[in-house]
């Protein structure tokens, strides 16, 4: 019996990790990726992004080294650097995937996809003609844009142009305060650029607990970001050299002028030029609508990642990528929302997994508890002692519902978290579990001892 045929279209963090699942348990699989593997992750998003804020992280270590013993003569950024550094860390790690795909004698073609019927895809660049058994699509995501008046005539970088930005600008507003937002916004502030942040919601990172959001926030702010919250851009036009933003908040209308203005407002589903309505895969609010076994309305046609609408964070995608092509193979799979990790790579970082304190509550009585990393011994030799670790736990039980971590290497610690709640752990059996000293894990399981009869480290 020939091996089943499987077509992936898009080489991005749910493509190729499809595709060497596929190989891997038995299939015939081409990749067609019309820009560069990786995807949006590798290319413009996750990698490059915290290659930018690993050198922020550095200088300000380097600028701050006095304080461990260490002299600096001249701390200097040179931006060119960088941005080769950037490229170099890309080419590596894209260069890589390829590799692994060549491994797996997964056939790669370069070029754009378009369904001719539901069995049969043309590649428009070579007018090549595939068929397949089975079918993933996964072409990802592009910046979303708002409606501003004036932006028709005025242009605004997305969180892509940041990246490729020649020069630090001395000023930057950006539009959103969400993860990209705070992130790119933390960086360019500590190049040196004077960084205005407009969020319309009520505080920035509104999606996470409210305690990490406004801790970060007086983070932000202290370091020099001028943060609006609850604020709605109305225009923007050109004034000299300059921009001007002009927005409306809880206090009245205000202006703001900087040399680059950019939007930062998330992500939206990319579903392309492909054909979908032509074979009649059901889409919605321009994503493709999937269930639990991240299967199409076609039963031969899966898609994951950004392109269904979900959760839009690399490792979802990864995990999504796989269920689509363990269930195209017949493998039966699902996945659990209940313990995705959130990270935000600020400094500090940020990183939550579950349920929130509000989401908790509204569910039924909980319990929480609170442990600073002030008071743990790893964290004060390295002097970086803001953040806590939260807990939110099951009142009758102790489950833990949601952990909560701003503080250092935050988005290292959150695996035992996650690992935690998939396996239902109480905080009982957390605080018992011996975590290794002097570590930052120590805070997980003093957190966790708050709730079980009193931490170690406090009062």
């Amino acid at each position: 019996m020939p091996p089943l045929r499987l077509i992936v279209i898009g080489g991005g963090v749910a493509g190729y990790p499809a595709a060497l699942r596929a190989a891997r348990l038995g299939a015939e699989v081409t990749l067609i990726e019309k820009k560069n593997l990786g995807g949006v992750c590798l290319n413009q998003g996750c990698i490059p992004t915290k290659v930018f804020l690993h050198a922020a992280s550095l200088y300000r270590e380097m600028k701050r080294a006095s304080i461990f013993g260490v002299n600096v003569q001249k701390v200097e950024i040179d931006f060119d650097t960088l941005q080769a550094r950037k490229k170099a860390v890309i080419d590596r790690l894209t260069k890589g995937v390829d590799s692994l795909l060549k491994n797996k004698k997964v056939k790669i073609i370069q070029g754009t996809a378009l369904f001719t019927d539901s069995n049969t895809v043309k590649i428009l660049e070579t007018r090549e003609i595939l068929s397949g058994d089975k079918f993933i699509l996964s072409t990802g995501s592009v910046p979303a844009h708002l409606s501003i008046g004036g932006s028709e005539k005025v242009s605004l970088l997305t969180s892509d142009d940041l990246l490729e930005i020649k020069s630090v600008p001395p000023s930057l507003v950006i539009i959103g305060g969400g993860y990209i937002g705070v992130e790119l916004g933390q960086f360019f502030s500590r190049m040196g650029t004077q960084v205005s942040l407009i969020e319309a919601m009520d505080r920035i990172i509104p999606t996470e607990d409210q305690e990490a959001s406004q801790a970060l926030q007086k983070i932000l702010e202290k370091e020099g970001i001028n943060i609006f919250t609850k604020a709605n851009v109305e225009k923007i036009q050109e004034e000299g050299a300059e921009k001007k933003v002009i927005f409306s908040t809880e206090y009245g209308r205000k202006e703001l002028k900087a040399e680059q203005v950019a939007q930062t407002v998330g992500r939206k589903p990319y579903i392309g030029e492909i054909g979908l309505e032509k074979i009649g895969v059901k889409t919605e609010k321009g994503k493709i609508v999937v269930n639990e076994r991240m299967e199409t309305n076609l039963p031969h046609i899966y898609a994951a990642g950004d392109v269904t609408g979900g959760i839009m964070l690399a490792h979802v995608a990864m995990a999504e990528g796989e269920c689509a092509a363990r269930n195209a193979l017949g493998v039966s799979f699902s996945i659990s929302d209940s313990a995705i990790p959130r990270c935000i790579y600020t400094s500090p970082e940020v990183a939550c997994v579950g349920l929130t304190e509000k989401q908790a509550l509204e569910k039924g009585e909980v319990q929480i508890s609170r442990f600073p990393f002030k008071a743990v011994g790893k964290a004060s030799l390295i002097e970086e002692t803001e953040g806590m670790v939260k807990i939110v736990a099951g009142k009758k039980y102790g489950e833990i519902l949601g952990v909560h971590i701003i503080g250092p290497h935050a988005t290292d610690l959150i695996a035992e978290a996650v690992l935690a709640i998939e396996m239902e752990v109480t905080v009982e059996e957390l605080a018992h579990t011996i975590h290794p000293h002097p570590t930052l894990s120590e805070a997980l399981g003093e957190a966790a001892m708050l709730l079980s009869g009193g931490a170690m480290h406090l009062p």
